[in-house]
This record gives C-alpha cells, structure tokens and sequence, in this order.
C-alpha cells in the first residue's frame, strides 16, 4: 500500500513523506535489531527514491563521456553498492529523527527543492532534496546538507582518486570500503 503511494505521488514532497513513512512502518520494534531481510527491505526503500545513475553519473562529471561503457557499469556497480551500504548504516537514525518539510521550489534547470529540517538527537539539520520528475514519478538526484551537495563531494573526491589511482582505483575503493568521500566537501546544490 505504501509502496503504491509512492510510486503515484503528485508532489515531490509527497514522495519524501511516502519514503519516510514506509521506512517507518518497515523498522523492527525500538530495540530489535533488523534480521538481514528487514536490513535489505529497508535499504531498497530508501535508495529506491534515488537516481542512482543520474547521481553517478553528475559525480563522475566529464569523466563519465570519457570512461568507456564496460567500465562505467562496473563503476555504477560499485556506486550503487557503497550507496545502499552507506545507506544501511544509517537506518537506526530512523526511529529518532523529527522531520520537517517546507514548501518545495522549482529551479531553472526544471529540477524541483524539497527543503526539510530533519533533526537527530535534538540537533537540526538542514537538508534539500534536489528532486526530478520522469514518467510521473519523483526520484532524488541530490542531497544537499547544510550547504553540502553529495554530488559535488563525490565529484571533488572521486576526481582526486582518479587523478591519482585512475578509474580502476576509484572502483576498487568502492567495491572495497576505502575511504572515498572526504568529511568536507563543496559548498551549494549540484549542477
């Protein structure tokens, strides 16, 4: 039922509201430890709301053209992998974060910005959601928190791993949980 609201939401936010919801609903009881099933339900319905590929590929930037296609899915591949690994971590921030949403914006480049204020342990966060409609349905192509595009610090960061141990050692570190992202990162949204 959840999962047809969020597949037929009108609004962005609505499909942000719809995601949380679900997230909520599917979380084990306060306490309980999610069973490996529950871990991966959980991981799907958080990263099923991403653009997995359009994020990739907006990190990779000129790169992307540049990398040959057999090696652009082994890097989607790995992307794909760390993001719903990274995402997983982070599912028990779940049952204590407040939300908030505040009115979406349209940009220029037709992208729409659900602004919220998601707060963890009593401590607000900024987060825009920089979201694209296709075939009716929302999906995230950027997270910007308090100023900070994901997209551009994995841009900033894979760029510096290419530059050093080229495309196969920005996989390897995917695939192998080195360090990739720097703590810092770039200022504003993506684009």
């Amino acid at each position: 039922m959840l999962l047809a609201a969020t597949a037929q939401a009108e609004t962005a936010t609505e499909t942000l509201k719809a995601r949380d919801a679900e997230i909520r609903a599917a979380l084990p009881k306060q306490g309980t430890e999610p069973s490996p099933e529950t871990r991966k339900k959980l991981e799907n319905i958080v990263t099923r709301a991403v653009d997995l590929d359009e994020m990739a590929k907006s990190a990779l930037g000129k790169t992307w053209v540049e990398t040959p296609p057999a090696k652009r899915k082994k890097f989607l591949d790995a992307f794909k992998g760390r993001f719903r690994k990274a995402t997983g971590e982070q599912l028990d921030q779940y049952r204590s974060t407040e939300v908030k949403y505040f009115p979406e914006r349209k940009e220029d480049d037709d992208d729409t910005v659900v602004p919220t204020e998601v707060t963890v342990k009593g401590e607000p966060t900024h987060i825009d959601y920089r979201m694209r409609e296709e075939n009716g349905n929302w999906h995230i192509v950027d997270i910007v928190v308090d100023d900070v595009s994901t997209v551009e610090n994995y841009r900033s960061s894979f760029n510096r791993i290419i530059k050093k141990e080229g495309m196969d050692g920005l996989i390897a570190r995917l695939n192998g949980g080195g360090k990739v992202v720097d703590s810092g990162g770039s200022k504003g949204s993506s684009r």
